[in-house]
Protein backbone atom coordinates (compact mmCIF):
# COMPACT_ATOMS: atom_id res chain seq x y z
CA UNK A 1 0.00 0.00 0.00
CA UNK A 2 1.66 3.23 -0.94
CA UNK A 3 0.56 6.66 1.06
CA UNK A 4 0.42 9.38 -1.22
CA UNK A 5 1.75 12.79 -0.41
CA UNK A 6 -0.27 15.68 -0.13
CA UNK A 7 0.18 18.70 -2.36
CA UNK A 8 1.02 20.78 0.59
CA UNK A 9 3.46 18.38 1.97
CA UNK A 10 5.38 17.94 -1.75
CA UNK A 11 5.30 21.72 -1.84
CA UNK A 12 6.65 22.79 1.66
CA UNK A 13 8.62 19.48 2.12
CA UNK A 14 7.37 19.15 5.49
CA UNK A 15 5.30 16.18 7.13
CA UNK A 16 1.62 16.36 6.73
CA UNK A 17 0.56 16.10 9.95
CA UNK A 18 -1.42 19.53 11.17
CA UNK A 19 -0.27 19.14 14.68
CA UNK A 20 2.27 16.04 14.75
CA UNK A 21 5.82 18.30 15.19
CA UNK A 22 7.75 19.68 12.60
CA UNK A 23 10.23 17.76 9.79
CA UNK A 24 11.00 17.34 6.49
CA UNK A 25 12.50 13.67 5.07
CA UNK A 26 11.29 10.61 7.05
CA UNK A 27 13.04 11.00 10.83
CA UNK A 28 15.17 7.79 11.58
CA UNK A 29 15.82 6.58 15.03
CA UNK A 30 18.23 3.81 16.48
CA UNK A 31 17.39 2.46 20.18
CA UNK A 32 20.68 0.94 21.03
CA UNK A 33 22.78 0.01 24.19
CA UNK A 34 25.48 -3.02 24.27
CA UNK A 35 24.45 -3.78 28.05
CA UNK A 36 21.40 -6.29 27.35
CA UNK A 37 18.05 -5.52 29.10
CA UNK A 38 18.89 -2.35 29.63
CA UNK A 39 15.36 -1.89 28.18
CA UNK A 40 16.08 -0.57 23.94
CA UNK A 41 12.84 -3.03 23.01
CA UNK A 42 10.29 -2.24 25.61
CA UNK A 43 11.00 1.65 25.61
CA UNK A 44 11.06 1.17 21.36
CA UNK A 45 7.67 -0.84 21.96
CA UNK A 46 5.72 1.51 24.28
CA UNK A 47 7.06 4.85 22.69
CA UNK A 48 6.48 3.70 18.86
CA UNK A 49 3.13 2.99 19.53
CA UNK A 50 2.45 6.18 21.59
CA UNK A 51 3.96 8.16 18.54
CA UNK A 52 1.52 6.57 16.19
CA UNK A 53 -1.21 7.47 18.68
CA UNK A 54 -0.01 10.86 19.54
CA UNK A 55 0.78 11.25 15.30
CA UNK A 56 -2.44 9.51 13.34
CA UNK A 57 -1.05 11.42 9.91
CA UNK A 58 2.39 9.87 10.70
CA UNK A 59 3.34 6.18 9.50
CA UNK A 60 5.48 4.67 12.60
CA UNK A 61 7.18 2.09 10.80
CA UNK A 62 9.62 0.07 13.04
CA UNK A 63 12.70 -2.50 12.00
CA UNK A 64 13.36 -5.48 14.16
CA UNK A 65 17.36 -5.92 13.78
CA UNK A 66 17.73 -7.63 16.95
CA UNK A 67 18.25 -11.34 17.19
CA UNK A 68 15.93 -11.72 19.87
CA UNK A 69 13.06 -10.62 18.42
CA UNK A 70 11.79 -9.04 21.18
CA UNK A 71 10.44 -5.93 19.85
CA UNK A 72 8.09 -7.94 17.02
CA UNK A 73 7.09 -10.26 19.63
CA UNK A 74 5.54 -7.33 21.65
CA UNK A 75 4.15 -5.44 18.52
CA UNK A 76 2.57 -8.95 17.08
CA UNK A 77 0.62 -10.47 20.41
CA UNK A 78 2.93 -10.33 23.41
CA UNK A 79 5.46 -12.38 25.43
CA UNK A 80 2.68 -15.03 26.74
CA UNK A 81 3.09 -18.35 26.16
CA UNK A 82 0.41 -21.18 25.97
CA UNK A 83 2.68 -23.25 27.38
CA UNK A 84 6.32 -23.09 29.18
CA UNK A 85 8.48 -24.57 26.39
CA UNK A 86 5.97 -22.73 23.62
CA UNK A 87 6.90 -20.11 21.49
CA UNK A 88 5.57 -16.97 22.47
CA UNK A 89 2.41 -15.64 21.14
CA UNK A 90 3.90 -13.00 19.42
CA UNK A 91 6.50 -14.58 17.51
CA UNK A 92 4.12 -17.18 16.37
CA UNK A 93 1.48 -14.92 14.85
CA UNK A 94 5.02 -12.91 13.03
CA UNK A 95 6.47 -16.63 11.96
CA UNK A 96 2.60 -17.59 10.86
CA UNK A 97 1.45 -14.16 9.05
CA UNK A 98 4.36 -13.68 7.14
CA UNK A 99 7.37 -14.95 4.78
CA UNK A 100 10.96 -14.67 4.54
CA UNK A 101 10.33 -12.32 1.81
CA UNK A 102 8.60 -10.20 4.09
CA UNK A 103 10.45 -10.24 7.24
CA UNK A 104 13.78 -8.58 7.78
CA UNK A 105 15.40 -11.51 6.52
CA UNK A 106 14.17 -10.43 3.28
CA UNK A 107 14.75 -7.02 3.59
CA UNK A 108 18.23 -7.82 4.80
CA UNK A 109 19.16 -9.30 1.66
CA UNK A 110 17.57 -7.02 -1.11
CA UNK A 111 19.46 -4.47 0.69
CA UNK A 112 22.54 -6.95 0.31
CA UNK A 113 22.04 -7.94 -3.45
CA UNK A 114 19.87 -5.08 -4.61
CA UNK A 115 17.38 -7.78 -5.68
CA UNK A 116 13.80 -6.61 -4.47
CA UNK A 117 12.33 -9.87 -5.81
CA UNK A 118 12.34 -12.20 -3.58
CA UNK A 119 15.29 -14.33 -1.66
CA UNK A 120 17.08 -16.54 -3.87
CA UNK A 121 18.02 -20.14 -2.80
CA UNK A 122 21.16 -18.84 -2.30
CA UNK A 123 20.15 -16.12 0.14
CA UNK A 124 18.29 -18.60 2.42
CA UNK A 125 21.76 -20.12 3.26
CA UNK A 126 22.43 -17.42 4.60
CA UNK A 127 20.56 -17.36 7.66
CA UNK A 128 20.70 -16.65 10.82
CA UNK A 129 20.61 -17.44 14.49
CA UNK A 130 17.70 -20.55 14.22
CA UNK A 131 17.67 -21.26 10.69
CA UNK A 132 21.40 -21.43 9.40
CA UNK A 133 24.56 -20.17 10.46
CA UNK A 134 24.71 -17.45 13.01
CA UNK A 135 25.74 -14.53 11.07
CA UNK A 136 27.82 -13.17 14.05
CA UNK A 137 29.78 -16.34 14.89
CA UNK A 138 33.53 -16.67 14.05
CA UNK A 139 32.85 -20.15 12.67
CA UNK A 140 30.49 -18.80 9.51
CA UNK A 141 31.16 -18.89 6.36
CA UNK A 142 32.36 -16.13 4.62
CA UNK A 143 29.99 -13.92 3.07
CA UNK A 144 29.66 -12.72 -0.26
CA UNK A 145 32.07 -9.74 -0.81
CA UNK A 146 30.55 -6.40 -1.76
CA UNK A 147 29.51 -5.89 -5.54
CA UNK A 148 30.70 -2.31 -5.31
CA UNK A 149 27.24 -1.60 -6.97
CA UNK A 150 26.74 2.32 -7.09
CA UNK A 151 23.62 2.01 -4.90
CA UNK A 152 22.57 5.59 -6.36
CA UNK A 153 21.95 4.03 -9.99
CA UNK A 154 19.38 1.55 -8.72
CA UNK A 155 15.66 1.73 -8.23
CA UNK A 156 15.54 2.12 -4.02
CA UNK A 157 14.32 -0.63 -2.00
CA UNK A 158 10.50 0.07 -1.30
CA UNK A 159 10.56 -0.58 2.76
CA UNK A 160 7.21 -0.95 2.79
CA UNK A 161 7.12 -4.16 0.39
CA UNK A 162 8.85 -5.46 4.18
CA UNK A 163 6.47 -3.89 6.61
CA UNK A 164 3.08 -5.07 8.02
CA UNK A 165 0.61 -3.46 10.41
CA UNK A 166 0.18 -5.43 13.60
CA UNK A 167 -3.28 -4.76 13.73
CA UNK A 168 -3.62 -6.16 10.32
CA UNK A 169 -1.52 -8.86 11.02
CA UNK A 170 -3.25 -9.66 14.35
CA UNK A 171 -6.79 -9.45 12.62
CA UNK A 172 -5.40 -12.05 10.15
CA UNK A 173 -4.06 -14.68 12.18
CA UNK A 174 -6.56 -14.67 15.52
CA UNK A 175 -9.72 -13.90 13.62
CA UNK A 176 -10.11 -10.54 15.72
CA UNK A 177 -10.05 -12.14 18.70
CA UNK A 178 -11.52 -10.75 21.99
CA UNK A 179 -9.68 -8.23 22.73
CA UNK A 180 -11.08 -4.33 24.42
CA UNK A 181 -7.83 -2.54 22.54
CA UNK A 182 -6.45 -2.44 18.91
CA UNK A 183 -3.30 -1.02 17.91
CA UNK A 184 -2.63 2.29 16.16
CA UNK A 185 -3.46 1.43 12.86
CA UNK A 186 -0.19 3.74 11.26
CA UNK A 187 2.17 1.57 13.05
CA UNK A 188 3.97 -1.05 10.92
CA UNK A 189 6.96 -3.26 12.17
CA UNK A 190 9.57 -5.43 9.88
CA UNK A 191 9.54 -8.52 11.70
CA UNK A 192 12.30 -10.23 12.95
CA UNK A 193 12.23 -14.15 13.54
CA UNK A 194 15.84 -14.69 14.81
CA UNK A 195 17.69 -14.41 11.52
CA UNK A 196 19.54 -11.56 10.51
CA UNK A 197 21.23 -12.52 7.42
CA UNK A 198 23.84 -10.07 6.39
CA UNK A 199 27.69 -10.57 6.22
CA UNK A 200 30.51 -7.92 7.07
CA UNK A 201 31.22 -7.34 3.51
CA UNK A 202 27.53 -7.24 2.51
CA UNK A 203 27.51 -4.05 4.79
CA UNK A 204 28.52 -0.85 2.37
CA UNK A 205 26.16 -1.84 0.21
CA UNK A 206 23.60 -2.36 2.76
CA UNK A 207 24.32 0.95 3.99
CA UNK A 208 23.46 2.80 1.06
CA UNK A 209 20.56 0.69 -0.22
CA UNK A 210 19.07 1.76 3.13
CA UNK A 211 19.87 5.28 3.19
CA UNK A 212 18.05 5.23 -0.13
CA UNK A 213 15.31 3.63 0.98
CA UNK A 214 14.82 5.57 3.75
CA UNK A 215 14.95 8.73 1.62
CA UNK A 216 12.62 7.43 -0.59
CA UNK A 217 9.97 7.09 2.14
CA UNK A 218 6.82 9.39 1.91
CA UNK A 219 7.46 12.39 4.24
CA UNK A 220 4.80 11.11 7.02
CA UNK A 221 7.10 8.10 7.92
CA UNK A 222 9.09 7.99 10.95
CA UNK A 223 11.93 4.96 11.11
CA UNK A 224 12.18 3.22 14.38
CA UNK A 225 15.25 0.53 14.27
CA UNK A 226 15.86 -1.38 17.43
CA UNK A 227 18.94 -3.38 17.91
CA UNK A 228 20.20 -5.89 20.51
CA UNK A 229 23.62 -5.92 22.70
CA UNK A 230 25.71 -6.61 19.81
CA UNK A 231 26.85 -3.26 18.92
CA UNK A 232 29.61 -4.05 16.37
CA UNK A 233 27.42 -7.13 14.50
CA UNK A 234 27.02 -6.24 10.74
CA UNK A 235 23.35 -5.38 11.52
CA UNK A 236 23.92 -2.86 14.19
CA UNK A 237 26.35 -1.31 11.86
CA UNK A 238 23.99 -0.67 9.41
CA UNK A 239 21.51 1.17 11.86
CA UNK A 240 24.34 3.72 12.97
CA UNK A 241 25.53 4.48 9.86
CA UNK A 242 21.66 4.41 8.41
CA UNK A 243 19.67 6.34 11.35
CA UNK A 244 20.60 9.73 12.49
CA UNK A 245 19.23 9.69 15.77
CA UNK A 246 20.43 7.65 18.76
CA UNK A 247 18.18 6.93 21.45
CA UNK A 248 20.33 5.29 24.56
CA UNK A 249 18.09 3.93 27.22
CA UNK A 250 20.35 3.32 30.41
CA UNK A 251 19.92 1.87 33.74
CA UNK A 252 21.28 4.04 36.43
CA UNK A 253 23.76 0.97 37.44
CA UNK A 254 27.23 2.10 37.43
CA UNK A 255 28.34 -1.23 35.62
CA UNK A 256 25.94 -1.06 32.86
CA UNK A 257 26.97 2.40 32.51
CA UNK A 258 31.00 1.81 32.70
CA UNK A 259 29.56 -1.13 29.76
CA UNK A 260 29.40 1.83 27.44
CA UNK A 261 32.78 2.60 27.79
CA UNK A 262 34.55 -0.56 28.31
CA UNK A 263 33.29 -3.99 27.18
CA UNK A 264 35.60 -6.75 26.84
CA UNK A 265 33.45 -8.29 24.00
CA UNK A 266 34.46 -5.37 22.00
CA UNK A 267 31.30 -4.04 21.82
CA UNK A 268 31.66 -0.55 24.21
CA UNK A 269 29.14 1.59 22.31
CA UNK A 270 31.32 4.61 22.32
CA UNK A 271 33.86 2.97 20.89
CA UNK A 272 32.00 1.17 18.54
CA UNK A 273 30.72 4.85 17.18
CA UNK A 274 34.57 5.99 17.42
CA UNK A 275 35.53 2.87 14.86
CA UNK A 276 32.58 3.78 12.65
CA UNK A 277 33.56 7.54 12.77
CA UNK A 278 36.97 7.35 11.75
CA UNK A 279 36.03 4.40 8.25
CA UNK A 280 35.29 7.40 6.06
CA UNK A 281 33.55 11.01 6.15
CA UNK A 282 29.72 10.53 7.02
CA UNK A 283 29.61 6.80 7.43
CA UNK A 284 28.41 7.28 11.03
CA UNK A 285 25.14 8.91 10.68
CA UNK A 286 23.65 8.44 14.57
CA UNK A 287 24.28 10.90 16.87
CA UNK A 288 22.99 10.44 20.42
CA UNK A 289 19.37 12.14 20.73
CA UNK A 290 18.29 11.49 23.88
CA UNK A 291 19.54 9.31 26.99
CA UNK A 292 16.39 7.65 28.59
CA UNK A 293 16.83 6.65 31.87
CA UNK A 294 14.74 3.19 32.79
CA UNK A 295 13.48 1.93 35.79
CA UNK A 296 13.28 4.74 38.04
CA UNK A 297 12.20 4.78 41.41
CA UNK A 298 9.57 7.78 41.46
CA UNK A 299 8.55 9.52 44.23
CA UNK A 300 5.11 10.87 42.69
CA UNK A 301 3.73 11.57 39.08
CA UNK A 302 4.20 15.56 38.76
CA UNK A 303 6.73 15.92 35.93
CA UNK A 304 9.82 17.53 37.47
CA UNK A 305 12.77 19.64 36.63
CA UNK A 306 16.43 18.41 38.18
CA UNK A 307 18.96 20.73 38.20
CA UNK A 308 18.33 20.45 34.37
CA UNK A 309 17.27 16.90 34.06
CA UNK A 310 13.57 16.71 33.02
CA UNK A 311 11.80 14.26 33.33
CA UNK A 312 7.62 13.13 33.37
CA UNK A 313 7.87 12.14 37.19
CA UNK A 314 9.16 13.31 40.47
CA UNK A 315 12.10 10.43 40.88
CA UNK A 316 13.30 9.35 44.26
CA UNK A 317 15.86 11.56 45.69
CA UNK A 318 18.87 9.20 45.90
CA UNK A 319 17.94 8.42 41.76
CA UNK A 320 18.43 12.04 41.30
CA UNK A 321 21.59 12.56 42.56
CA UNK A 322 22.88 9.31 40.61
CA UNK A 323 21.03 10.44 36.82
CA UNK A 324 23.15 14.06 37.77
CA UNK A 325 26.17 11.89 38.46
CA UNK A 326 26.23 10.34 35.05
CA UNK A 327 25.72 12.97 33.25
CA UNK A 328 28.15 15.13 34.62
CA UNK A 329 30.36 12.21 34.47
CA UNK A 330 29.87 12.39 30.54
CA UNK A 331 29.67 16.01 30.41
CA UNK A 332 33.14 16.09 31.96
CA UNK A 333 34.96 13.52 29.23
CA UNK A 334 32.42 15.47 26.57
CA UNK A 335 34.34 18.90 27.56
CA UNK A 336 38.01 17.69 28.29
CA UNK A 337 38.85 16.02 25.20
CA UNK A 338 36.24 15.90 22.60
CA UNK A 339 35.90 12.33 23.01
CA UNK A 340 31.65 12.08 23.54
CA UNK A 341 31.01 15.67 21.79
CA UNK A 342 31.42 14.42 18.13
CA UNK A 343 28.41 11.59 19.40
CA UNK A 344 26.02 13.64 20.80
CA UNK A 345 23.86 15.76 17.93
CA UNK A 346 24.50 19.05 19.39
CA UNK A 347 27.05 18.54 21.24
CA UNK A 348 29.08 21.59 20.44
CA UNK A 349 26.55 24.14 21.31
CA UNK A 350 25.90 22.90 25.64
CA UNK A 351 27.94 25.65 27.12
CA UNK A 352 27.17 24.17 30.43
CA UNK A 353 26.22 20.87 32.35
CA UNK A 354 22.78 22.33 33.28
CA UNK A 355 22.57 22.59 29.03
CA UNK A 356 23.78 19.05 28.46
CA UNK A 357 21.41 17.73 31.23
CA UNK A 358 18.37 19.72 29.61
CA UNK A 359 18.90 18.43 26.17
CA UNK A 360 19.81 15.35 26.26
CA UNK A 361 18.37 13.89 29.52
CA UNK A 362 15.31 12.25 30.46
CA UNK A 363 13.46 9.33 31.73
CA UNK A 364 10.73 6.02 32.17
CA UNK A 365 10.11 5.12 36.09
CA UNK A 366 10.20 1.97 37.17
CA UNK A 367 5.88 0.79 36.36
CA UNK A 368 4.04 -1.23 38.44
CA UNK A 369 5.21 -4.94 37.59
CA UNK A 370 1.58 -5.55 37.21
CA UNK A 371 0.95 -2.71 34.32
CA UNK A 372 4.65 -3.62 32.90
CA UNK A 373 3.77 -7.51 32.68
CA UNK A 374 0.48 -6.82 31.48
CA UNK A 375 1.86 -4.85 28.61
CA UNK A 376 4.53 -6.99 27.37
CA UNK A 377 2.28 -10.60 27.83
CA UNK A 378 -0.50 -9.00 25.89
CA UNK A 379 1.17 -6.90 23.33
CA UNK A 380 -0.49 -3.85 24.57
CA UNK A 381 1.40 -0.98 24.45
CA UNK A 382 0.67 1.10 27.78
CA UNK A 383 -0.85 3.86 25.87
CA UNK A 384 -3.94 1.85 25.20
CA UNK A 385 -3.49 -0.52 27.74
CA UNK A 386 -7.47 -0.73 29.08
CA UNK A 387 -8.20 -0.57 33.03
CA UNK A 388 -10.08 -3.25 34.93
CA UNK A 389 -9.62 -7.17 35.01
CA UNK A 390 -7.24 -8.67 32.31
CA UNK A 391 -6.64 -12.70 31.87
CA UNK A 392 -4.20 -14.47 29.41
CA UNK A 393 -2.76 -17.81 30.54
CA UNK A 394 -1.49 -17.76 33.43
CA UNK A 395 -1.74 -14.06 34.05
CA UNK A 396 -5.00 -12.92 35.95
CA UNK A 397 -4.85 -8.77 37.61
CA UNK A 398 -6.63 -5.87 37.84
CA UNK A 399 -5.31 -2.42 36.28
CA UNK A 400 -6.07 0.11 38.36
CA UNK A 401 -6.86 3.27 36.33
CA UNK A 402 -5.61 5.39 38.20
CA UNK A 403 -2.25 4.16 38.09
CA UNK A 404 -2.44 3.71 34.93
CA UNK A 405 -3.74 6.91 34.05
CA UNK A 406 -0.78 8.59 35.64
CA UNK A 407 1.83 5.81 33.72
CA UNK A 408 0.02 6.83 30.03
CA UNK A 409 0.40 10.58 31.27
CA UNK A 410 4.25 10.17 31.77
CA UNK A 411 4.63 7.77 28.21
CA UNK A 412 2.84 10.46 26.29
CA UNK A 413 5.64 13.36 27.88
CA UNK A 414 8.26 11.01 27.11
CA UNK A 415 7.42 10.27 23.59
CA UNK A 416 6.66 13.80 23.07
CA UNK A 417 10.63 14.66 24.73
CA UNK A 418 12.72 11.73 22.41
CA UNK A 419 10.63 12.62 19.48
CA UNK A 420 10.56 16.43 19.25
Amino acid sequence: EVFPVSEKTACTGRRDDDDDGSGTMAETYVFANNKGGSGKSTIAFQLAASLAKQRPKTQVLAIDLSLYSDLTTMLCGGTSRPSLLAASRGAQTALEGTSKDERVEGLLRALATGKQGGMTDEDAQVSGLFGGWNPFSPSKPPANASSGADASGEKPIDLKRFAVRPVDLLEEVDKGGDVPWTLPGNLWVCCSCGELPLGPQEVPDAVRRLRAAIAALPQNWIVVIDTDHLAKAPVSELAFCSASKLVLPLSIDDNDFSRLFIDPTGNALFDVLEALEGREPGWLQAKVHKVVFNSILHYQNAPSQNDGVSLPFTPAKACIQQMKNMCDQMYSVHEADDKLVRFFSEGHKCGSVEDFRARYFSGMRKASEIVMNASKLLGCPICVLPSGPIAIDALSCNIDAKVLGALQNEVDLLTRSVFS
